[in-house]
């Protein structure tokens, strides 16, 4: 039961249902749950070894706000494994490989002209999923999918701070036409420049926001729970 209700919460945190900072009430999730406390609590805790929350004493459980060294440790390790799926990928893509990439770019797009960001988020997660796939190494596919959960959680936060949703599917386009090219250092580049300019999104929104919230709240947010 704890491992549905981590899996539960951990999806409510990576979509912004939960939003950083939100206070999880264990005995509200067990009434939502139908179950009771003592398995709450274990999920809270797994998610906590995960990053994705933090109990403060005599407070109770976060939502885990994202930190500049969160982003930044989860984006240099995303450029590295990306891009090297990339370079390995072009190797062996197939015809079918490249349209399914294509597919879920042109899925993207048209979530982003609806407005529909859940579905904008699930099609940036299966893009980059894919690509990892795409490369057929086992054990950079185990790697990333250690992380996934604060990829996800990355993946919507710097996907709502895109203001322009169509120019976030364009720039998927542009890592597809990289492989097409079947140029590994070109496909390597492409995707780490992709990672790279969400990065710097994110790090210039989260320093704009701990300058705004001034010293006490900034604190909060540059504890470390990467």
């Amino acid at each position: 039961m704890a491992d549905q209700i981590a899996a539960a919460v951990r999806d409510s945190i990576a979509t912004g249902k939960f939003p950083p900072n939100m206070h999880l009430r264990e005995l509200d999730i067990a009434r939502e749950m139908q179950t009771s406390r003592v398995p709450v609590r274990e999920a809270l805790m797994q998610l906590e070894r995960e990053g994705l929350v933090i109990r403060q004493a005599n407070r109770g459980t976060f939502v885990a706000e994202l930190t500049e060294k969160m982003v930044r440790e989860v984006s240099t390790l995303r450029g590295l494994l990306e891009g090297f799926a990339a370079s390995e990928a072009v190797r062996r893509l197939t015809e079918e490989d490249l349209m399914a990439l294509e597919r879920v770019t042109r899925d993207m797009r048209d979530a982003a002209s609806a407005g529909d960001f859940s579905r904008v988020l699930e099609c940036d997660y299966a893009f980059h999923r894919h690509l990892i796939q795409l490369a057929g190494h086992d054990l950079l596919e185990e790697t990333w999918r250690t992380t996934d959960a604060k990829i996800r959680v990355y993946l919507s936060a710097t996907n709502h701070m895109h203001v322009d949703l169509q120019s976030l599917a364009r720039s998927h386009r542009v890592v597809v036409d990289a492989l097409r090219t079947r140029d590994p250092e070109k496909a390597r580049q492409a995707t780490m420049k992709h990672i790279e300019e969400a990065l710097d999104r994110v790090v210039t929104r989260i320093l704009k926001t701990t300058r705004k919230r001034g010293p006490a709240t900034a604190q909060v947010a540059k504890s470390d729970i990467a």
